[in-house]
């Protein structure tokens, strides 16, 4: 599905970005945060929302790293495979805290040092490609697992498997994606005197919403009255 469903019942994906789930908080965001850890978090805070509409399985991510090139920025994690593998395990380990199966988007391009550091930490989730041969290509770099399916959701390997359990304590949604955006503060350039929202190729500051709060503490930090709290992408 790509949206989240008001509630659903049986075995449902969706395939919807991150930010439409936990608002402002894109890959991208996760990428740039000054704290990664905050990724499981995330995991767990969307795993929670998705678990409560009913969804069992959560596609998401990118074996691809960031380029200038990219349409969409906010789909990617980081110009740094390693950076990309870590925000990627370390969500889906959130998710599975909160009984929501993680399947990773593998289609499109493939980084083959994402796939290693991926590989690296174990965190070998299912996986959604187009066809066969791509996941025969991942198999090739060592990354196998046990569930995958294609994009018109044919099963290619193993069976669905159904998460019993849930996320029971409560989570401040609101705090949460507050501290994950105050850590993503960028400084890309101390020369160009803007804010960018969204843009991690417009200089200045780098910020992943336009909310006012958090646009008068990038203009502290271009002004340098604040030291930027996230990292580059």
């Amino acid at each position: 599905m790509s949206k989240i469903p008001e509630h659903a019942s049986g075995p449902v994906a969706v395939n919807v970005p991150l930010q439409n789930v936990l608002k402002d908080v894109s890959l991208l965001c996760l990428g740039s945060s000054g704290n990664l850890i905050l990724s499981k978090d995330v995991g767990i805070a969307v795993g929670k929302i998705l678990k409560e509409r009913g969804v069992s399985y959560y596609i998401f991510g990118s074996f691809d790293v960031l380029k200038r090139t990219d349409p969409d920025p906010l789909s990617k994690v980081s110009t740094s495979p390693y950076i990309t593998a870590q925000v990627l395990s370390l969500l889906a380990e959130g998710l599975s805290i909160a009984g929501v199966v993680p399947v990773f988007n593998a289609t499109g391009l493939v980084n083959d040092q994402v796939v290693t550091a991926l590989i690296t930490r174990k965190a070998t989730y299912p996986v959604m490609v187009e066809n066969m041969e791509k996941y025969e290509y991942l198999k090739r770099l060592g990354y196998t697992t046990t569930f995958v399916i294609d994009t018109k959701g044919n099963i290619l390997v193993g069976r669905p498997v159904k998460f019993s359990w849930a996320y029971e304590e409560g989570i401040d949604y609101e705090t949460l994606r507050r501290k994950v955006l105050e850590s993503s503060i960028v400084l890309l350039d101390k020369d160009t005197k803007k804010i960018s929202v969204n843009d991690p190729w417009g200089g200045g500051v780098l910020v992943f919403s336009d909310e006012e709060w958090l646009l008068k503490i990038a203009q502290d930090v271009l002004n340098g009255k604040r030291n930027p709290t996230g990292r580059m992408p």
